[in-house]
């Protein structure tokens, strides 16, 4: 009896498995044939479909059928005089997908934008810190010196051509949106990838004042769930920044556009197979600061007040989508064509140009006490921004769910961080930092970064 229960429960575990997998296997195309078919009729219209041409076989010998004469096939028009004899291939694979069958650039491109200009204005920033710190140290005309943005690490040689600086800033950051997600059916706008960012600029010092330009390229990577696809984009920018420095106050304001190049892929529902999306876009940021400086003995605290906004037009395209193929589509080719021609072809998706962009204020405060060789940190910011939100196609057919999950509602943020900055000798300094984003809407994002410094 034991062993009898042990093949019994063994047989009901093999069953389950089975019946799962291929539960999943078949999750997203019932019938092999992509939500655009011009034969399948999926264009999702108010009528549920707007054209579904269907193929009757061949009469039986000696047969009349429906007014078919012997030998004769059949068309017809769902809807049409033989309504009666309907026979389509109807399944639900498409009419419950309104974020799966979005463009990526729709949900995420607003993301983008503000990783963007919190890359290349973190660097601008940076270096400008980094450029009057240089200056306050006394450095050489071949003195280097190495720091970090809070995703990164910056190097720039100062005044060793003509009063000329050049330097150089690279940061990484990891991002994820964890808004809940079932299945591509229930709408959401989960994704997580990762962004890099490079800046190369020259700038001189004219007495207290600071003028420089800039090239910066980001480029980011994300696999997005939502719609079972990827979204990559290159952005290049060329700008500029001016910064102003008293013994306690400190201004610097910047700009910069540039172009950029987007691509995407999702899931055809119907079919699995690879849609594919091409486009460009102009870009254009601009940037302000305002920071002071407070002493008492061994104690430093510098609040600020900031503004960075950038902004992204993206130009029209058009989603390609693969054709069917006869072999892979439940009953072939000769149960569902398209009217005078048997290839099963698809319409392709039309996107239409969109503006995205990002607007962050953001209020700071960093408080850090000189211990001689070690120098500890706390810095703690919060951000208010206006980020342009996702956009979901409408379901034409409903799911179920009382309420459908919209884009999130980014509105602001906080960053709690802290570091300790410290000296080795005369001529080497260096340091370690790490913090983390919180309160931004179904948002997880946090950062570790470390610092050198080399005098001569």
């Amino acid at each position: 009896m034991k062993l009898l229960r042990i093949i019994s429960v063994a047989l009901v575990a093999v069953f389950t498995i089975a019946t799962t997998s291929m539960s999943i296997s078949n999750a997203a195309g019932t019938y092999g044939i992509s939500c655009k078919n011009d034969a399948y009729g999926m264009h999702l219209g108010t009528d549920y479909t707007q054209q579904a041409y269907v193929y009757n076989a061949l009469t039986a010998d000696g047969a009349i059928q429906d007014n078919v004469a012997e030998g004769n096939s059949e068309q017809y028009l769902i809807g049409g005089p033989n309504a009666g004899f309907q026979e389509a291939y109807v399944g639900n694979d498409c009419i419950y997908s309104g974020a799966a069958d979005t463009n990526g650039t729709a949900v995420v491109a607003g993301d983008v934008a503000r990783l963007a200009v919190n890359a290349i204005v973190g660097a601008v920033s940076n270096r400008i810190d980094m450029a009057y710190a240089a200056n306050n140290s006394g450095a050489s005309a071949t003195g280097l010196s190495f720091t970090t943005q809070s995703d990164g690490v910056a190097m720039s040689a100062n005044k060793i051509i003509g009063g000329l600086s050049f330097w150089a800033d690279y940061g990484t950051s990891d991002f994820e949106n964890n808004q809940t997600y079932t299945n591509a059916r229930l709408d959401s706008m989960r994704f997580d990838g990762d962004a890099s960012s490079y800046s190369l600029g020259v700038d001189k010092t004219f007495g207290k004042a600071l003028i420089g330009v800039l090239v910066s390229n980001v480029t980011t990577d994300l696999a997005t769930t939502f719609n079972s696809g990827t979204y990559k984009q290159d952005i290049d920018t060329m700008g500029f920044y001016i910064a102003y420095r008293t013994s306690i106050i400190q201004i610097d304001i910047g700009g910069g556009q540039g172009d950029s190049s987007i691509d995407t892929t999702r899931k055809d529902l119907g079919n699995d197979s690879i849609i594919t999306g091409k486009t460009t876009a102009d870009v254009e940021y601009q940037n302000a600061r305002i920071s002071a400086n407070f002493s008492r003995g061994r104690f430093s605290l510098v609040p600020s007040a900031s503004y960075r906004q950038f902004s992204m037009d993206m130009k029209a395209f058009t989603d390609d989508r693969q054709n069917d193929v006869a072999t892979s589509v439940t009953g072939g080719a000769a149960t569902i064509f398209s009217t005078g021609n048997d290839t099963l072809t698809v319409t392709d998706d039309a996107i239409t140009a969109r503006s995205v962009e990002s607007e962050t204020m953001s209020i700071g405060l960093r408080l850090s006490a000189n211990l001689g060789k070690i120098v500890p940190y706390l810095d703690m910011s919060y951000d208010s921004e206006d980020t342009t939100r996702a956009s979901y196609k409408n379901e034409v057919g409903t799911d179920g769910v009382d309420s459908e999950k919209k884009g999130s509602d980014y509105s602001q943020s906080t960053k709690i961080g802290g570091g300790i900055n410290f000296m080795l000798g005369n001529h080497v300094k260096g340091g370690i930092r790490a913090g983390s984003i919180t309160g931004r809407d179904d948002w997880s994002e946090s950062y570790v970064a470390g610092s050198i410094s080399l005098g001569f």
